[in-house]
């Protein structure tokens, strides 16, 4: 079976080659006001400023995500080895201005090859910055996505009690479902899954609508 070049391009900027050079980052804007690093998910590559990073941001943002827990760095660094680094379909990407101080982070999820879609994943600003870079980032991702991953339909998936459905729309998102979600508790998590006839919130479902 042959796997798609996109995946293994995935699997490339995933893996601790080629990125310390800059070669594999996205250059964001013209002109070029900052880049999108992969981050590296290989447990003896793993950057100690992203886990310290993605914990603090993760923790600081815990209400726009569909699992509330407190994360450690341990807990960080075992999802990127375990969950995004085995994900055929995930990736995430650091945001950095040019002198390398961390912005946020943006990652694309959910892929499915033979459907060619995929999801805006994980998108956090977590550090200030320039009007506009955020959304820039993200068009430039999904521009990424569909030229080099080969990817026809992007779309993302926000609860309607995060404001940043209204980043999305201004990103070029366009909303075409919306279910109700309800929480359970397990463990120390807390999990907002599909709830049919629940109450609000919602999971509001947008698709990628800009070329």
């Amino acid at each position: 079976m042959i796997e798609p070049d996109g995946l293994n391009l995935l699997r490339l900027l995933k893996s601790n080659r080629g990125w310390q050079e800059g070669s594999l980052c996205l250059p964001v804007g013209k002109p070029v006001v900052a880049l999108l690093r992969p981050i590296v998910t290989k447990g003896d590559a793993l950057s100690d400023q992203d886990l310290d990073n993605l914990s603090e941001w993760r923790n600081r943002f815990v209400k726009s995500f569909l699992t509330e827990f407190d994360a450690t760095r341990e807990q960080t660094r075992r999802w990127l080895v375990n969950s995004v680094d085995a994900d055929l379909g995930k990736i995430l990407f650091m945001l950095e201005d040019l002198n390398g101080n961390s912005i946020g982070h943006l990652g694309l999820g959910f892929i499915n090859w033979d459907a060619k879609y995929g999801e805006a994943d994980a998108i956090v600003r977590g550090n200030p910055a320039p009007k506009g870079l955020m959304k820039e980032a993200l068009q430039t991702l999904i521009k990424w996505a569909k030229s080099e991953l080969g990817l026809e339909e992007v779309c993302v998936r926000v609860r309607s009690d995060n404001t940043a459905i209204d980043f999305y729309r201004k990103s070029g998102f366009v909303e075409y479902k919306r279910v109700s979600i309800m929480a359970s508790q397990v463990d120390s998590t807390l999990i907002w899954s599909e709830r049919e006839g629940h109450i609000a919130p919602f999971l509001v479902y947008m698709r990628y609508a800009h070329a």
